[in-house]
């Protein structure tokens, strides 16, 4: 339709409204309007009472409703007080679109169960209270143990958890110490001498640490991976910066690869540690800036596919939970819903977002009971 058309069709609806008030008696009454808001949780309900001569009417919507909702009850009600029709303009002046959202349209649309309530399983529906599997035997000597505390959601500082997982240093000492690298100060795959005359060059290494640390991927009730989905929005939030700016450089693929070191252990349980065949960094074949987007999994079930030599999906383990708490905490994160992905896919990013708030790293005791403590800050 022609812009001309929708603004005449627009005028001759306001003139059929204003019209039918000219039909009808003019000793309304000239008392306020008396607006009440009350907060109920997180949502304001407005509340608006109208006199005229003859009776009164009570209007009362929320913010949950649509604006095609609004209109539906306000504008019969307007074809016959002006004082109702005052109403139903003041409800439209008070009426705040919700910002809809990915938790709210999950539960709105598809009336589903709350993504926050720890019952809530992927396929939207209440289940039980997670239990967790139970805790992989320990095949390999531990010789870090790491703490994370994992917040769900972005306002939910109180819905938090802890996994606390060993790693085989002993075994795949390089796979380690990369991983021990991610988890505290970063990685920097760069050239550093070749940086030091590079003046209009920013970069910073990349680290689960650096505030954008998160589960990128949740495969249902199979494991989920840990990673910076965007090393240039790290940098850029971390400085307080809009951008990161021409001038950024993402850190690209750890070389050498780690191809050539031993795989103590099959995927073979719930709770395991591991990470690409090639290194972390190796987990997809994207762009730089997303490198490290899939850097570690944890299994929520034995995974075989995972032990495939040779394959794209091959994968080390370096360590596993050692706690019934962590195992029960990764059941919850493992079987929350996620966003709706293109085709039959069950895996897809988390519809709250699970971030990492903080690392501690303690090394084991060794035979001669010395112990060093690392710690992420």
């Amino acid at each position: 339709m022609k812009p001309t058309l929708i603004i005449c069709h627009a005028a001759l609806h306001v003139l059929l409204i204003f019209a039918s008030l000219a039909t009808t008696s003019t000793a309304w009454s000239t008392t306020p309007l008396k607006i009440r808001r009350r907060q109920k949780g997180s949502a304001i309900t407005t509340t608006i009472t109208m006199s005229d001569a003859s009776t009164n009417h009570d209007v009362t919507t929320s913010n949950a409703i649509t604006r095609r909702e609004l209109l539906h009850k306000t504008i019969p009600i307007g074809a016959s007080t002006p004082a109702a029709l005052a109403a139903a303009v003041a409800i439209m002046m008070t009426y705040r679109a919700d910002p809809a959202s990915a938790s709210s349209n999950y539960l709105a649309k598809e009336k589903k169960c709350d993504p926050g309530d720890a019952r809530c399983r992927q396929g939207g529906e209440l289940g039980d209270m997670p239990l967790g599997q139970p805790i992989p035997p320990v095949t390999n000597r531990i010789t870090y143990v790491v703490q994370m505390i994992v917040d769900i959601g972005e306002l939910r500082e109180k819905d938090a958890g802890y996994l606390r997982f060993g790693l085989y240093g002993d075994d795949c000492p390089g796979s380690v110490k990369q991983m021990l690298l991610f988890l505290t100060r970063g990685i920097t795959s760069m050239d550093q001498e070749a940086l030091k005359d590079a003046l209009e060059i920013d970069y910073a290494p990349v680290s689960l640490m650096d505030g954008s640390g998160s589960v990128q991927n949740i495969c249902s009730g199979k494991g989920i991976d840990f990673g910076v989905p965007s090393q240039s929005k790290a940098y850029s939030k971390s400085r307080g910066l809009r951008t990161a700016g021409p001038n950024f450089v993402p850190q690209s693929r750890p070389m050498p690869t780690l191809e050539g070191e031993a795989f103590p252990r099959p995927h073979s349980a719930a709770g395991l540690i591991s990470i690409p065949a090639k290194g972390i960094g190796y987990g997809n074949n994207v762009d730089d800036d997303e490198t490290y987007s899939s850097a570690f999994t944890i299994t929520a079930e034995e995974a075989p596919a995972l032990d495939k030599p040779n394959s794209a999906q091959q994968q080390r383990v370096i360590g596993q939970i050692i706690d019934a708490e962590s195992m029960q905490f990764l059941d919850r994160v493992a079987n929350l819903p996620v966003q709706k992905k293109v085709g039959k896919s069950s895996s897809g990013p988390p519809l709250l977002k699970v971030r990492v708030r903080d690392i501690d790293v303690q090394k084991v005791k060794d035979d001669s009971g010395k112990a060093k403590k690392k710690k992420s800050r």
